[in-house]
Order: C-alpha cells, then sequence, then structure tokens
C-alpha cells in the first residue's frame, strides 16, 4: 500500500494523535512543535511552539488529549510536566511531585484528569480545573512507561518497565489489580470500550477484560516493541506499529493476525492514528515524516478486477485488505456470486450442466468458493435421477437421494416434494378427524411408505388420533410448556402450522419484553419473560431478560435509598448498568462532589472538603478517594507552612510542620509525598524522626482536623 500523502516535518515525530471535535490531527515533534492537519485536505491549520528541551519520540511523555482542549509535555531533565491550553497557545500548569524524568502521561476522555508516571515508578493524577495533584496510584518498582484511561474514564492503567500493569478504578480508588503477565516492559497501554490492551518491548500484546484484572486473550507475537498501535471505529481491526517497519494487521473479534506487512514502510514509526471519516491511517516516523494511508484506496483496484470479471484477484485484494469489506464494491462482488450461483443451480436442474460450469468458470480459482463450486457440481451428477424420482412420486429414492446430496433441498423439485408431503400429511390428519378407514389413509400416504424421516410422523398418526387436536388446544390456551413437551415426544409436529405459530408467538414475546425492559417497565418485563421460559430456544433469552429486569428494580431501589455501596457494588457486578441514565445521573452527582473537594484541597481547606464530601462519609466505596482528597489538602496545609518557613525561619511554623508531618504520618503512614517534604525540611536544617512502620489510624469523617498540626 501507498501513501496518499506524505507531510513531511523534518524532525522526529513524537505522537500523532486524531481530534475527532476538530476534525484535525494533532501532531508533536521532538522540538515540542505542535501542529494541527485538517483530515481532508491535509492542510495546516495552527499550532505553536513550545521552548522546552527536546522530547524523546519513542516515549510517551507527550499527550495531546481527546478533545483537543490541552498538550501535556513532560519537561526533560526537570521531572515535570507542562500543561498548555491550544486554543490560547498558553502555559496553564507546571505539575511537579515526581522524582525522577516523566516517562508517561495521559488524558482522561473529558479532559478532566491527566496521568503521568515516571522513571521513579510513581504514577500521579492531577486535575486540569485547578492543576493540582488529586491522587497518587500505586506505584512501581522500576520506570512506569506507558499510562492510560478508560473510556468511561472509571478505570485507568500503568505498565512500567518492571513487567507489571496496575488497573485501578480512579473514581472510588477501592478497587485495584496488579498483574504481572508481560515478558518484558510494558510500552504501550490503550482501552478500547470494553476492553484494554497492552504491549511490551519483546513484541508481546495482550487484551484484557479491565474490570476483573483478567487476560483475555494473547496476540500471536509482533517481531519487535510494540511501539503503537489504534484500532476501527467499529473495533474490527487492530493496527501495530513495531520497531521492524511493518504495520501488523490483526482481527479484533478472532485475535488472529490477519497480515504481519499491511503496510511496509521504510522509516521506523513513532505514532499511529486511524481516522474513520477517511478510512485513513496517518502514522508518525523518527525521519520527521507523516505517511497518510487511505486504507480504501484499493477500492479502484478491486472495482477493476469484478469489471474484468478477475473475481480470484478481487478476492484476493480483499483477503490482504479486510476493510474493503465495508465498501459497496464487495457487496456487489457477493451479490454476482450469489446471483451465478443461483442461476447456475437453476441450469443445473434444467440438466445444462456445461453452461453452469461455464458460469462458475471466473470463480473456480477463489479458494472459499472452488469447494463449494466442486460440491454442488458433484451432487448434481446424480440429478436427472433425483428429478425423475420426484416426478414418479417415487419418494424414498428421492429423500435418499437428497440426503446423499444436499445440494438438493435447495432446488424446486425438492420444494415440490415437500409441498407434496404436506398436502398428503394434512390430507391424512383430515381423514383422521372424520373416522376413516385405516386402508384409506394408508393409501394417501402410500407415496410416502419407506421414506425414514417421514416414518415416525405417518406412525404417529395412527398411534394418536387425538393428538392434533391435544396439541392445538395447547396453542390456543397458551400452555407452552406442555405444547413443546408434546413436540420433543413427537418430532413430527414440526412440520405441522402450529409449530410455526408458536414460533412466530414466541418471537412477538420477545420483542415485547424486551421493549419493556427498554422502557423501565420491569414488572412487565419479567412476566413476559416468565412465559417466555417455556419457549426451548428463548429460554437463555428469557433468563437474561427477566435477569436484567430484576437487576434494574434491585438497583433502582438502592438509587431511591441513596444507598452508595450497593449502587456501586451492584454496577461492579453487572457492568452494564453503567450505561443506564441514572447511573450516569448518580455518578455526576459524585463526580461534581470530588471536584468541589478537589478545589477545596488545593487551599487546604478541610472545612469545604467535608461539606462537599458529606453524603459520601459512610461509604466504604469512596473510603480511599475521600482519603486521598483529604491527603491532598494537608500536604498542601504542609507545603505553604514549609515555603514560610523557608523565608521566615520562624520557631512556630517549624513547630507546626514537625508535629504536622508526624500527625500525617499517624493518619495515612509513611509515603512517598510525605517522605519529599521530610527532605525538605532536612534542607532546611531541620531532621524530623518518625516511625516509618507506623500503622495508620481511622478518624471518623467529622474527627479529621482542620489543620494537620491540631491535636488528633
Amino acid at each position: 500500500m501507498k501513501p496518499v500523502r506524505i507531510l513531511n516535518i523534518k524532525f522526529p515525530i513524537s505522537l500523532v494523535r486524531y481530534i475527532p471535535s476538530k476534525a484535525v490531527v494533532g501532531i508533536v515533534d521532538e522540538k515540542n512543535t505542535f501542529r494541527m492537519y485538517n483530515i481532508d485536505d491535509y492542510k495546516l491549520t495552527g499550532g505553536f511552539r513550545i521552548n522546552l528541551p527536546e522530547n524523546k519520540p519513542l516515549e510517551n511523555s507527550v499527550a495531546i488529549s481527546p478533545n483537543g482542549k490541552y498538550l501535556a509535555v513532560a519537561i526533560n531533565g526537570k521531572h515535570k510536566t507542562t500543561v498548555w491550553e491550544i486554543e490560547t497557545k498558553k502555559l496553564l500548569y507546571t505539575l511537579g511531585w515526581h522524582k525522577g524524568e516523566v516517562l508517561a502521561c495521559a488524558f482522561d476522555n473529558n479532559d478532566e484528569y491527566l496521568i503521568t508516571g515516571g522513571a521513579d515508578g510513581r504514577a500521579y493524577m492531577w486535575s486540569m480545573n485547578i492543576g493540582k495533584m488529586v491522587s497518587s496510584l500505586p506505584p512501581h518498582a522500576d520506570y512506569i512507561l506507558s499510562c492510560g484511561f478508560s473510556k468511561n474514564n472509571m478505570w485507568a492503567a500503568t505498565g512500567s518497565y518492571d513487567k507489571l500493569i496496575s488497573i485501578t478504578n480512579v473514581t472510588s480508588l477501592n478497587i485495584s489489580y496488579r498483574k504481572k503477565s508481560h515478558r518484558g516492559a510494558v510500552t504501550q497501554i490503550k482501552f478500547l470500550k470494553q476492553r484494554m490492551i497492552s504491549g511490551d518491548k519483546t513484541g508481546e500484546l495482550i487484551v484484557w477484560n479491565y474490570l476483573k484484572g483478567q487476560v483475555l486473550h494473547r496476540f500471536p507475537n509482533v517481531a519487535d516493541m510494540v511501539i503503537d498501535f489504534d484500532w476501527d471505529e467499529n473495533e474490527d481491526y487492530l493496527f501495530v506499529i513495531t520497531k521492524d517497519k511493518h504495520v501488523y494487521l490483526f482481527d479484533l473479534n478472532s485475535y488472529e493476525l490477519i497480515t504481519d506487512k499491511f503496510i511496509k514502510l521504510g522509516e521506523l514509526p513513532s505514532s499511529i492514528t486511524y481516522i474513520p471519516e477517511t478510512s485513513s491511517l496517518w502514522i508518525g516516523t523518527l525521519g520527521g515524516s507523516i505517511y497518510i494511508y487511505d486504507l480504501l484506496q484499493d477500492e479502484k483496484l478491486l472495482n477493476d478486477a469484478i469489471t474484468k470479471k478477475e473475481y480470484a484477484k478481487a478476492y484476493e485484494i480483499v483477503k490482504n485488505n479486510p476493510l474493503l469489506k465495508r465498501t459497496s464494491h464487495y457487496k456487489q462482488l457477493e451479490e454476482i456470486w450469489e446471483k451465478t450461483f443461483s442461476a447456475a443451480q437453476k441450469l443445473l436442474e434444467k440438466g445444462e450442466s456445461n453452461k453452469a460450469r461455464q458460469l462458475f468458470a471466473p470463480f473456480l480459482e477463489v479458494p472459499s468458493k472452488r469447494g463449494i463450486i466442486q460440491n454442488i457440481l458433484s451432487d448434481f451428477a446424480e440429478f436427472e435421477k433425483f428429478k425423475n424420482a420426484v416426478i414418479n412420486r417415487r419418494y424414498p429414492l428421492a429423500y435418499s437421494l437428497a440426503t446423499m446430496h444436499p445440494a438438493f433441498k435447495d432446488t424446486v423439485y425438492y420444494k415440490k416434494m415437500e409441498e407434496d408431503w404436506r398436502r398428503v400429511f394434512n390430507k391424512a390428519r383430515e381423514m383422521i378427524k372424520m373416522n376413516a378407514r385405516d386402508d384409506m389413509i394408508k393409501e394417501v400416504l402410500k407415496p410416502f411408505r419407506g421414506v425414514s424421516e417421514k416414518t415416525a410422523h405417518i406412525q404417529s398418526l395412527f398411534n394418536d388420533k387425538q393428538l392434533y387436536d391435544l396439541f392445538k388446544s395447547k396453542l390456543v390456551s397458551k400452555q407452552f410448556e406442555d405444547f413443546f413437551t408434546l413436540l420433543n415426544r413427537y418430532p413430527f409436529l414440526y412440520d405441522t402450522p402450529e409449530y410455526e405459530m408458536a414460533i412466530n408467538y414466541g418471537k412477538k414475546l420477545k420483542e415485547m419484553a424486551q421493549k419493556e425492559l427498554r422502557e423501565g417497565n420491569y414488572k412487565k418485563a419479567m412476566l413476559l419473560a416468565h412465559t417466555l421460559e417455556d419457549f426451548p430456544d428463548m429460554k437463555d433469552v428469557a433468563k437474561d431478560i427477566a435477569q436484567k429486569a430484576k437487576i434494574f428494580s434491585t438497583f433502582l431501589n438502592y438509587l431511591s435509598q441513596n444507598d452508595i455501596d450497593l449502587i456501586e457494588k451492584t454496577v461492579y457486578d453487572y457492568p452494564f448498568l453503567e450505561e443506564s441514565e441514572d447511573y450516569q445521573k448518580f455518578k455526576d452527582d459524585i463526580k461534581k462532589r470530588f471536584a468541589i473537594a478537589e478545589s477545596f484541597s488545593v487551599k487546604g481547606d478541610i472545612p469545604g472538603i467535608k461539606k462537599a464530601l458529606l453524603p459520601l462519609k459512610d461509604s466504604m466505596v469512596y473510603k480511599n478517594r475521600i482519603l486521598q482528597v483529604l491527603k491532598a489538602a494537608y500536604l498542601n496545609q504542609l507545603i505553604s507552612d514549609i515555603l514560610k518557613y523557608a523565608k521566615t525561619k520562624d520557631s512556630s511554623l517549624k513547630a507546626e510542620i514537625v508535629k504536622g508531618i508526624k500527625n500525617y504520618i499517624l493518619l495515612f503512614g509513611f509515603d512517598n509525598e510525605i517522605g519529599d517534604l521530610i527532605l525538605q525540611m532536612k534542607k532546611l536544617k531541620t531532621a524530623i524522626q518518625f516511625d516509618a512502620d507506623t500503622k495508620p489510624i481511622e478518624l471518623m469523617f467529622e474527627k479529621y482536623p482542620d489543620f494537620i498540626w491540631y491535636e488528633i
């Protein structure tokens, strides 16, 4: 595949990301120049240069927020991250706390939070509303190389040189998984709608159920380090770039490798993004180029092959680029095959096998069609014999041949034979109702005597003359359990109109139950599902509807009682509830409360935090998140005092700080953040004695002091 356009930036490309809300691709180069290009005409629409030390393109230390509001750039050599507002081109925040290089950063999907991960093994979450650290995520023993947020912003993950992945529920901070499933350093982490994918330095790609912290599948290994990846809008295909200068194409449904040479690159790639509106891939390289590929550019080749009736070539083009299956030309190709097959079958029914072979000829070189063609041609070698048997009503022979050659079952002659069976069978059934003599009934059924498929039907006619009335009465009275019990006992009843009526009723019942479930009428949905359970083929669907209706009903009860922990536990157990409008409203309220509390934490305002989070005070689910907000507030109180003390050397401030640090350790234990402040005080010639093994004490929410140096 050749690129439709190459943009030359001159400097190595660090990041290429699509910004849907602006219909542009954002690009950051090694020199920290940000550019935006229109996805249709590839024209430069804006950008700016940031005067910072060069970033490292193969690291994840640069991020563009999904809605194009912010740009994050880690400062090489400074252990800090800058956040820029793209529209105004202004520096908003410089974020610290790390004690090593910042190697990874990622925004959430609402542009509200940023995660940073560093060489110190620490990971922090920062609020974009206040520009402050609002929580720390589980640390790693080695460099953090990658991080990301889930699509619903409820989960975050970090990947490290220690081969571990940490997955955390960031809305509550009460659930965290720590998994060592990779063989190498985890270089990339990204979330799909319901799955997460991670890649490492050895070329291993793993698909996760991030809600449970479980590995779903391991892709076939790529040849070298996983640099970056993206997927199409339907999550059918995964595009992966590696150090071997190839784009690998994987099937996200079967997890199979489609091709390891989907695109061959002449330069080492550094970043990739997919554009759904144009079905294109934009690939940045260390050579300073952006290669733009139209993934449907082979559509013209496909059309030419179809026009020339080179169908083998057409299917080969689609095999190498399965995205072409979405095009009208592929649909045209499949329609040609279906029409060809139908026309050839009609010719075979007429005995014109040579003409049928001529019709099939263009498809004989297509591997997926060759076997089908050979089978039908082989079957129809005896078609004349089958045809004559049907015409002469020698049905035992005809059915035997149809069993040997399944293609016969799609012919008009087989359908004619089945119509005759239904006519004869219904006539015999009416005769039984009228108490006709057995010999007269047998004479009517004579053409089908000896047909093994019909023997049980015929025998049952004579064994139980009341059966059909009973069968019909069960349908009329909607006693479906008894109806299907009779059906299992007498399989020939599948051929009756009553069976077809029952199946159609079951389909309508399912639609009604699903409609009631969607509209929130859970009692009606459960009643309909209860009836639907009597339909064997609908049993699983019915149970699913009934279970969801019961769960939704219970869930709404928890919401009405504002039972926060039961609400969250139910959503964790049944993730489909996440999409419900009621849960979104509940979550929005909690989100607003934490946003307010985080704004108070910047000022060290504990009373403000308590007021904002009071409705959550008894929640075990949000306990850790609340503690993180309180910790951040107390840290800000201490930082403020330390800055003042550095200037004034006021002994009363020193006493407050020493007391505050000891209280902090008493409440939260020793952590990296308080360790940093102790080092700062040491530089100010104040040594603080503490026990690093102190077990934190728990206070009631209302008992947390307004200032960390107050008596506890």
